[in-house]
C-alpha cells in the first residue's frame, strides 16, 4: 500500500515526483528495479502529458525532467506508459495507492492531482483509493471554471476517474451522541456551582451539536480542541460550558467567531449605544446581529444564532424566552469576562477571580494589605473590575466577627480613595455600599461600642455619614419587624457628631478645610433633628458668631459635566429651600448686595460666600396662628430670652 501525499507538493512536476516516490517506495528491492526504471522513464514524459488534457482553470504545466537512467532520446507517452505497465504487470504485486482529503487541496492544486490520476490510472496491478468529502470536492471543481455548479458536470467528470464509489454512511443520530458523550465526558472537570442547570443548558442545544458535528474526525477535532482549550482556565474563573459553545463555533464558523470581538460591547449590551427615536420609554436601538450571522452558509445560520444567544442573551429576538444562557458569573456575556475566552488567559488589564477572593477572605480575617493593594492607587477601569469581583456573594463574611473586621479594612481602604463626585456611581459610593451592605448583615444583637469602634476608623464625620446613609437605605430589608438597638444609638451618635462638626465649620468661616462634603452633613442631620439643628444654628448667627453669608457658603454648590474630565465651577442653582430650613427669618443688609462677579472655578469658602451674594433670598416668615401666639407669648414669660438661647441641643431625641 502506497500512501501519495499531495499536500507535501505543488505543481504537476511535484505531484508526479510524489506519486513516483510513493509507488517506487512498495516494490521490491531486487524485482522492482526494472519497473522503478521504467517509471522513471515514465516520470520523464509525463508532466508535459499531462498538460495537454484539456482542463479549463487547471495549474500551468511546467516542462520537467526527472532523474532517470541516461535516455539518448525520451520516448513517446504512450511508449513508456505501456512500458511501466507491463513491467508492473509482470511484478504480479498487486499496489494500492491511497490518497487523503483531496477535498481540502486549493483549487489548482486539485485540479493539478485530479489530472495526474486521471493520467496515470490505467497502470495494471494499481489501484487508487481517493478519500473526499463530495460536496466540498465539488464546490472547489466550480470554482475553477471546470465544471458548472448544478448542473451535474462536477459529478460526470468525477465518474470518468472513480469507478467505484464508496460512501460513507453518516452517522446516526444516537452515535453522534453517543461520540459526543464520551468526549466530552474526557475534558470534563468538576462544577464549581454543580453544575445542575448546566447540564440542561447543553441539552437545550443538542440540536446544535448535531447539526455541526456529522462525522467521528469532526466530533474526534472538536474534543482535541477542547483538551487543550479548557484547561489554559480554571474551572472558577470561566464557564466551561460557554468555552465548549465558543469551540463550536470557531471549528465550525471560523469567520464569525474571529469577528465577535469587534461586536463586544453590543453583544454584551444587546444594543448599539445609539438612543432609539421615538421611544417611550427611553430605549436603546437594538444590536441586529444578521450582518454577523451572514458570515455563515445560509443551511447553518439558525444553528449559529442558537449559539450567540445563548452565548449572550441580550441580542435575542423580541419576546424570546427560551434562549439556554448561562447562570454563572463568569460567562462570556459580562463585559469583565469576555476578553478571557478570546485570550484563554488573564489578560493583563484583567484580575483573576481567585486573587480578588485570596484579598477579601485575608481582610476579613483582620490583614487587609492584599485588598488595599488591589483598590488602592489603581487605574479607575481596574478597581471598578476589582470590586465588581468583590461584591459577590460567596465573597462575603458569615460571621460578625468577620463582618467587623471587613468593615475596618474597608474603612482604612475609603480614607486613601479619590473623592470625586464628578460621576453617581464613583469607586468610593461602591465600597460605602459594600460597608452598608456588610453591616446590615450584623445581629441585632451586636454590641454598640463594636459597631462605632469601626465606624470611627473613616476619616471624619462625612464618611461616617455616607456610610450610614448606605446601612438606613437597607436596614428595613434586613430586619422586618425592628431595627436592632446598635441601629438606633449610632444613628443618634451620628447625628450628634455631623451637628458638632458642621456647626464647629460654620465657626471657622473662610478657613474652614475645603472639600469636606459638608453638605452630606446637613441633609443628614435635618432628617433626623431638623428642628434643634435649625435653632443651633440660628443662635450662631443671631448672636453674631456666624454671619448668613457663611452659611449661604456652605449650601452653594460646584458642579460638573458627568463623562469627561471633571471641569468643577460653581452652580448658580442654590439650595435655596434647605437655606430657608436653617437660616432665620431676620433682616440682613446682605441679601440686598448685587450679584458680583467671580472665577466659577475657585471653590474657596470666600469666593463661594461672594458667589452667593445677590443670588440668595431672604427666608420667608413662617405664618403663626393665634393659638401658636398665645403659647409662645407664655414660653416667653417662663423663660428668660438668654435661657432660651443657651439651651443645649438634645440630638439623642428623648427631650422633643
Amino acid at each position: 500500500m502506497a500512501r501519495f501525499t499531495p499536500w507535501a507538493t505543488s505543481g504537476i512536476s511535484g505531484l508526479l515526483g510524489e506519486f513516483y516516490s510513493s509507488l517506487s517506495e512498495v516494490l521490491p528491492k531486487k524485482r522492482g528495479d526494472q519497473v522503478r526504471k521504467a517509471l522513471a522513464v515514465t516520470a520523464s514524459v509525463a508532466a508535459p502529458a499531462a498538460s495537454l488534457i484539456p482542463l479549463a482553470g487547471g495549474a500551468a504545466a511546467e516542462g520537467v525532467r526527472m532523474v532517470g537512467e541516461a535516455l539518448a532520446k525520451s520516448p513517446s507517452w504512450a511508449a513508456a506508459f505501456n512500458k511501466a505497465s507491463a513491467e508492473l504487470k509482470e511484478l504480479k504485486t498487486p499496489i494500492l495507492v491511497v490518497v487523503d482529503d483531496i477535498d481540502r487541496l486549493h483549487v489548482d492544486e486539485l485540479m493539478t492531482l485530479l489530472k495526474v490520476v486521471r493520467l496515470l490510472g490505467r497502470f495494471d496491478g494499481v489501484q487508487y483509493l481517493l478519500a473526499y468529502d463530495d460536496e466540498t470536492l465539488y464546490r472547489s471543481m466550480t470554482a475553477s471554471s471546470a465544471v458548472t455548479s448544478h448542473d451535474g458536470s462536477a459529478e460526470r467528470f468525477m465518474e470518468k476517474i472513480v469507478q467505484y464509489p464508496l460512501f460513507v454512511p453518516p452517522l446516526l443520530r444516537h452515535q453522534q451522541i453517543t461520540r459526543l458523550n464520551t468526549g466530552l465526558a474526557k475534558v470534563a472537570r468538576e462544577r464549581v456551582d454543580g453544575g445542575g442547570s448546566s447540564d440542561r443548558r447543553l441539552s437545550g442545544l443538542l440540536h446544535c451539536f448535531l447539526d455541526l458535528l456529522t462525522t467521528p474526525r469532526a466530533i474526534d477535532r472538536y474534543i482535541e480542541q477542547l483538551q487543550h482549550h479548557i484547561p489554559l482556565l480554571p474551572s472558577d474563573e470561566v464557564d466551561d460550558e460557554d468555552v465548549e459553545l465558543l469551540t463550536l463555533i470557531r471549528v465550525s464558523f471560523p469567520a464569525l467567531f474571529n469577528s465577535l470581538p469587534r461586536y463586544r460591547k453590543e453583544l454584551v449590551s444587546g444594543h448599539t449605544g445609539e438612543i432609539k427615536l421615538d421611544s417611550r420609554p427611553f430605549e436603546y436601538e437594538p444590536f441586529d446581529i444578521d450582518p454577523l450571522i451572514g458570515l455563515v452558509p445560509v443551511e447553518r445560520r439558525k444553528t449559529a444564532r442558537d449559539l450567540l444567544v445563548a452565548l449572550f442573551p441580550k441580542v435575542r429576538i423580541k419576546n424570546q424566552t427560551s434562549v439556554n444562557g448561562s447562570q454563572r458569573r463568569q460567562s462570556v456575556q459580562h463585559e469583565e469576562y469576555f476578553d478571557r475566552y478570546f485570550a484563554m488567559g488573564i489578560p493583563n488589564n484583567d484580575v483573576s477571580d481567585a486573587t480578588v477572593a485570596a484579598a477579601v477572605t485575608a481582610a476579613i480575617a483582620g490583614d487587609a494589605d492584599l485588598l488595599k493593594d488591589l483598590l488602592v492607587g489603581s487605574a479607575d477601569d481596574f478597581r471598578g473590575l476589582v470590586l465588581s469581583k468583590c461584591i459577590n456573594p460567596s465573597n462575603q463574611p458569615t460571621t460578625d466577627a468577620g463582618r467587623l473586621k471587613l468593615v475596618e479594612a474597608l474603612a482604612e481602604i475609603s480614607n486613601d480613595l479619590p473623592t470625586d463626585d464628578s460621576g453617581p456611581f464613583s469607586d468610593l459610593d461602591q465600597v460605602l455600599r459594600w460597608v452598608g451592605d456588610t453591616l446590615v448583615g450584623l445581629d441585632r444583637e451586636t454590641p454598640t461600642e463594636a459597631v462605632r469602634d469601626v465606624l470611627w476608623k473613616f476619616n471624619g464625620p462625612v464618611l461616617r455619614v455616607r456610610a450610614w446613609r448606605q446601612v438606613e437605605n437597607n436596614i428595613e430589608r434586613a430586619y422586618t419587624s425592628s431595627t436592632p438597638r446598635w441601629f438606633g444609638q449610632l444613628t443618634a451618635l451620628l447625628v450628634e457628631d455631623a451637628a458638632d462638626n458642621f456647626l464647629e465649620h460654620l465657626k471657622q468661616g473662610d478657613d474652614a478645610p475645603e472639600g469636606s462634603g459638608v453638605g452630606y452633613q446637613v441633609h443628614f442631620v435635618l432628617r433626623h433633628e431638623g428642628d434643634l439643628f435649625q435653632e443651633s444654628i440660628r443662635r450662631l448667627i443671631e448672636s453674631g458668631q456666624v454671619h448668613i453669608s457663611v452659611l449661604a457658603s456652605r449650601l452653594t454648590s460646584a458642579r460638573t459635566t458627568t463623562g469627561i474630565t471633571p471641569d468643577w465651577q460653581l452652580s448658580p442653582d442654590f439650595e435655596q429651600e434647605t437655606f430657608n430650613q436653617l437660616a432665620p427669618p431676620s433682616d440682613d443688609p446682605w441679601y440686598n448686595e448685587p450679584v458680583q462677579d467671580v472665577d466659577s472655578r475657585d471653590l474657596s469658602w470666600a469666593n463661594r460666600r461672594r458667589f452667593a451674594a445677590g443670588r440668595v433670598r431672604q427666608p420667608p416668615h413662617p405664618v403663626v396662628s393665634e393659638e401658636e401666639a398665645g403659647d409662645e407669648a407664655l414660653l416667653g414669660a417662663e423663660e428668660s430670652p438668654v435661657d432660651a438661647k443657651s439651651r443645649p441641643i438634645d440630638r439623642t431625641g428623648e427631650g422633643r
